[in-house]
């Protein structure tokens, strides 16, 4: 080849690499397509759904996602933690849809306020969205001034939500006010809703190229046409945490808190029940500050437990016992119908019908079968102790009496105390109490009534015979046991 066509082949070549290298350079510098970020809300709204979606938001914001979808099936839930989700959705710089999917699910109380914060609201056929309005503990409708300021105030809140993105704030002022609710066609046809889609790519399909508020009053087109699908999920421990705020998993820890210190208190050391029960009545009670809880009825669960314990002790032969469970049923009733106005987000919560009727069937067996128990041990003849052994037993004193000493009793040594004369070492003595460690004994009849034998050669030349009771002479014994040695 000549320098020619070398210097062709040169030129051709360089040509190809950069082409080559434009190409990979451009697929490089391409951005990478911004994910649809998918957030599923099932269940009350309490602090752990609001902190689930403060991180969902966040993580749109930082993957600068094309689009937010939140589904939601809600009865309501808490005030506050309400108030901190429609912030976060109303904060966020990327578009967010919320969703009432998937068919039956509801959207009411809190939810209705959460939905309409959002830049679009579609529903699933067969949902339904409403029935906010405050209600009493029992159901009732809220009369005077105080449920007049919850009303407004929760009325004035929503129409701003739903007036900030174009829909119908006349209707959710009723929904507030008058509770009312409509299907999914009929959300969409009073612009309660924006859009009817079955499921979710539907819902992408549909919003494709629309343009919604989003954060600063600014607005945002959605271009989520292909974009990949990234579900966040709740952690297991938000699962758990949402669990735990069920109204029959806090009843449950409670009740199972204050029986199970009763069992700590009557078997000290135990520590296990003690440790258990006060897990179960803290967990309780970071429930209750989620739940609408009537610490009366905490009060009368409690009072059931004291009537059972008394029953115990008293043998009043289930007269307590029945008390408590009156006390316990009603307590049970009482725990989640707080006094006063409730708050138009809480939803109705309340113990399940079968599980009061369990567990106040099954604490009024235990409490009866206890106190049963204790009955019958009344009534037996008492077991003789220790003490009731030693009354009336004879021993012999170990050393003199006079009035303290010692006695061997049942091959034990004792100290004594002579109630009565003294008594000589040998002597036997009888118990008649106990004090302590320390028998209190008299000398038996014995020792002044045995009679003396009679006398023998050897006692010839002896003194004359003592009277009882008197001393005997040591230096006086001696020559006579001298002479019958001889």
């Amino acid at each position: 080849m000549g320098p020619g066509g070398l210097r062709t082949g040169i030129v051709l070549a360089s040509a190809v690499a950069i082409a080559a290298l434009l190409v990979v350079t451009g697929f490089a510098s391409q951005p990478a397509t911004a994910p649809v970020v998918v957030a599923h809300l099932d269940g009350a709204i309490d602090p752990v759904t609001a902190g689930y979606l403060h991180r969902v938001m966040a993580t749109a914001e930082q993957e600068r996602a094309a689009l937010v979808v939140v589904t939601i099936d809600t009865p309501g839930g808490l005030d506050s933690s309400m108030r901190e989700m429609v912030q976060d959705l109303l904060a966020s710089r990327v578009p967010s849809v919320v969703f009432v999917w998937p068919a039956g699910a509801r959207d009411a109380s809190a939810g209705v306020f959460i939905t309409q914060a959002a830049g679009l609201v579609a529903m699933a056929p067969d949902t339904n969205i409403g029935a906010a309005h405050p209600v009493g503990s029992g159901g009732e409708t809220i009369t005077g001034d105080e449920g007049d300021k919850i009303t407004n105030d929760a009325a004035a809140y929503i129409a701003a939500l739903a007036k900030q993105h174009g829909r119908n704030d006349a209707w959710v002022e009723d929904a507030v006010r008058k509770s009312v609710s409509l299907d999914a066609q009929q959300a969409v046809d009073q612009h309660v809703a924006d859009l009817l889609a079955p499921d979710l790519p539907s819902l992408l399909g549909m919003v494709e190229g629309r343009t919604v508020p989003i954060a600063a009053g600014e607005t945002a087109t959605i271009h989520a046409a292909g974009a990949p699908i990234e579900t966040v999920d709740m952690q297991p421990i938000e699962l758990l945490l949402q669990k735990l705020f069920d109204p029959n998993i806090a009843y449950l820890l409670l009740t199972i808190g204050f029986y199970a210190l009763l069992i700590e208190l009557f078997h000290p050391g135990a520590l296990l029940p003690g440790v258990t029960g006060g897990i179960c009545l803290v967990l309780a009670f970071a429930a209750s500050a989620v739940l609408p809880m009537n610490w009366g009825g905490a009060l009368l669960i409690l009072l059931a437990v004291g009537l059972f314990v008394l029953d115990i002790k008293a043998a009043t032969h289930g007269a307590l016992t029945v008390a408590g469970m009156i006390a316990f049923v009603v307590g049970s009733l009482l725990l989640y119908s707080p006094p006063g106005p409730r708050s138009p987000t809480l939803p109705d919560v309340a113990v399940a019908t079968p599980l009061l009727v369990g567990m106040a069937v099954t604490v009024g067996v235990i409490s009866l079968l206890i106190v049963g128990t204790a009955i019958r041990l009344s009534t037996r003849p008492a077991l003789a102790t220790a003490t009731d052994r030693l009354i009336g037993a004879a021993g012999v004193a170990q050393s003199a009496l006079d009035p303290d000493g010692t006695v061997r009793l049942a091959g034990q040594l004792w100290s004594a105390h002579a109630d009565g004369p003294a008594v000589g070492v040998g002597e036997s003595v009888r118990v008649i109490s106990r004090h302590g460690l320390t028998l209190h004994v008299e000398p038996t009849l014995s020792n002044n009534d045995i009679a003396r034998p009679p006398a023998t050669r050897s006692d010839v030349g002896a003194p004359a015979r003592r009277g009882a009771g008197e001393p005997e002479s040591r230096g006086a014994a001696e020559p006579e046991r001298r002479g019958a040695d001889r």
